[in-house]
């Protein structure tokens, strides 16, 4: 920031000759005048040096002598920024502005100071004050975008980048700052694009380098995104969430070990986790077993996100009078999912701004006896909070199907569907918390009807795959070319996919000998919109080693069955398990080989078909009811076991401690 406003340093010096000369022609306001030089320029002086206690007392001596000076008050703002003593730096630069309105530098930082004290409202008026006056100022547009994302305003904030790129083509923060937004709006492709400039323009940076992987993998890039984020960390071994997209990439990839999974997740723990463990506090919760307990979510996907459908049926549904019910939304803004979150959750507190220490410290202060990470190492996880352990119990469940590697959190709740006794435990940092059942989901109250079987009505056969491209590996391509190579009139129907996923994957079936024409691919749409896909789709495909999850339930709710290949761990488990829970199992395979053949057999049995496309939703609507009322209380009872648990160790090392006293 300083070398960026040298700039109204010397404007400050100007304003000082210009302005302050003496009001009366006398010898004494000529010195005066000349005080205040000295002390503006002795400042300036300070400033330069980075000596900002002695800028402070320089400009104060200045504004002592001349009480409206402008170059004081703009240069002590400045000082009093750089200490981080944002009050006083409030008030003398709403002092410098009143007096120089003109002063884009002194509204931009009292933008700064205001959003340093969350006064987003106030900070976001004095940008665009700013930015009115002077549209080039370069620094201004990273802060305001960030500003404006922070409060939702996304398509404003695009513009805003749009805007900035246009005058500074060369400033590859800009197209980092576009390719974030456009990533959060889902728009891939775009953002892979903006990354690649930023990365051109800046090649160094492994911030800019993980940023690009991450969007490749979103568009089905997925071993170009593992190579980017290995050189990335190279870089930075020090990031954590370069290291946690690291981890995330490698559950979407065959060509990882189960142990070579689990040892970079150890390796994460034992680069980022082992430091903090000097920061963990003693625990203060009332040891009893009589009384309601706390328990802790911790997400930033308590939003327009795949995980509110799994966790929204559960917080609505726990024991008010045996739970109190927390929720820590970490992601910056709100949006109507969250408000209904809001509304059925007994507390709601926004951290997306506090640090790691700071939201620990509050976890702590609030005695949240249950901690339940939602994230694991997805995007806006908090996973270096739970590494300061600041509950007695912690967990982590539903987002992240792997073990986070942290020894902090004691638990991962599963099920044995997903997890077989005796087959994932070697895998785990956690204590695997098997339930009944470790899942439901609430469907889309938007759903359109489900609708007769596309090919029973004259259409081709048409398999689908609607999950993430990401998923698509090459094994996945080369396998569902058999089936349409076994199906020679069936066609394949791939989601969310942009020009070059649409290019590369043509070219995949095309070396496994498919035509392009047997290829549908739809571009991302709207929730509604995406539902409405399946009216075209007889049959779906899962994707392996990274099921579906959220995608083969919404299949499901609109009468599309899938055909599931059961794998080696939880992720690649989860269709099988969703599958045989509804009484699917015939749509189950073992091997590559049943695979295709199952594919094969219900493409061509259309009466089996349609029985089941028919009858799917009638029979999903009471079993997630009831589903969502027993997880809860199946998860309630292991809570309150681990509780009591947890009582009888504190009890019995405080009656040792006792006894060695004595």
């Amino acid at each position: 920031m300083l070398d960026s406003l040298k700039r109204f340093l010397r404007i400050g010096q100007r304003d000082a000759r210009d302005n302050l000369r003496p009001r009366h022609s006398t010898e004494k306001s000529v010195d005066v005048a000349d005080d205040e030089m000295v002390y503006l320029k002795q400042g300036n002086s300070a400033i330069k040096k980075e000596n900002y206690p002695e800028a402070i007392y320089c400009y104060r001596r200045a504004i002592s002598i001349q009480a409206d000076s402008r170059a004081g008050h703009i240069g002590l703002g400045f000082a009093l920024l750089q200490i981080r003593d944002f009050t006083a730096a409030i008030i003398s630069l709403k002092k410098a502005v009143a007096l120089n309105p003109m002063s884009s530098d002194g509204y931009y930082m009292l933008g700064k100071a205001y959003a340093e004290t969350r006064q987003a409202d106030a900070a976001e008026e004095a940008w665009r004050r700013a930015h009115s006056l002077s549209p080039d100022l370069e620094y201004i547009y990273c802060d305001f975008c960030l500003l404006l994302f922070n409060k939702g305003k996304i398509p404003e904030a695009t513009t805003l980048m749009e805007k900035g790129i246009s005058l500074y083509p060369e400033n590859a923060d800009f197209y980092f700052y576009l390719g974030n937004l456009l990533s959060e709006s889902g728009n891939h492709s775009a953002a892979a694009d903006m990354y690649k400039t930023a990365v051109a323009l800046n090649p160094q940076s492994p911030y800019l380098l993980s940023s690009y992987a991450n969007s490749l993998r979103q568009i089905g890039d997925l071993d170009r995104s593992i190579e980017m984020l290995k050189s990335a960390l190279t870089r930075a071994p020090e990031a954590a969430s370069i290291f946690s997209n690291y981890l995330l990439s490698m559950q979407y990839s065959s060509n990882f070990s189960k142990k070579e999974k689990f040892d970079a997740h150890r390796g994460f723990a034992q680069q980022f986790e082992m430091p903090l463990r000097n920061h963990r506090q003693r625990h203060t919760n009332k040891i009893a077993l009589d009384r309601k307990l706390k328990i802790g979510y911790v997400s930033g996907d308590f939003r327009n996100h795949s995980l509110i459908f799994f966790i929204e049926p559960i917080i609505k549904n726990h024991n008010r009078a045996e739970f109190d019910v927390y929720c820590y939304y970490s992601y910056p803004f709100p949006d109507a999912a969250s408000y209904r979150i809001m509304k059925v959750t007994d507390h709601w507190i926004g951290c997306a701004g506090m640090s790691d220490d700071d939201l620990a410290a509050r976890i702590h202060a609030d005695e949240i006896d249950v901690l339940i990470d939602l994230s694991g190492h997805t995007g806006y996880n908090r996973l270096l909070v739970f590494a300061r352990k600041p509950a007695p119990i912690q967990m982590t469940w539903l987002g992240y199907q792997a073990t986070t590697g942290l020894s902090a959190i004691d638990f991962r709740i599963t099920d044995e569907s997903l997890d077989p006794s005796g087959t994932s435990e070697d895998f785990h940092s956690e204590k695997l918390l098997r339930l009944p059942s470790s899942g439901t989901f609430s469907p889309s109250p938007d759903s359109p009807p489900v609708n007769p079987l596309p090919s029973a009505e004259g259409s081709p056969f048409t398999f689908g795959c609607l999950n993430n491209p990401s998923k698509i590996t090459v094994e996945v391509v080369a396998l569902w070319a058999k089936i349409l190579k076994r199906n020679p009139f069936a066609r394949l129907m791939i989601g969310s996919a942009t020009p070059d996923l649409e290019n590369e994957l043509s070219a995949q079936f095309l070396s496994h000998g498919i035509e392009r024409h047997r290829m549908v691919f739809q571009r991302k749409v709207s929730l509604k919109e995406y539902l409405a896909l399946h009216h075209q789709i007889d049959l779906a495909l899962d994707t392996f080693p990274y099921n579906g999850g959220t995608t083969t339930f919404h299949s499901l709710w609109m009468g599309v069955p899938i055909i599931a290949l059961d794998g080696n761990t939880s992720l690649s488990k989860v269709g099988s398990s969703i599958m045989r829970g509804l009484g699917l199992g015939n749509f189950c395979s073992e091997t590559h080989e049943d695979y295709v053949e199952r594919a094969v057999h219900f493409s061509t049995h259309l009466d089996e078909l349609s029985l089941v496309r028919t009858s799917l939703r009638e029979k999903m609507g009471p079993v997630m009811d009831l589903l969502a009322t027993e997880v809860t209380s199946s998860l309630e009872r292991a809570l309150q076991v681990c509780w009591a648990e947890y009582c009888a160790k504190e009890s019995a090392a405080k009656n040792e401690s006792s006894v060695q006293t004595s």
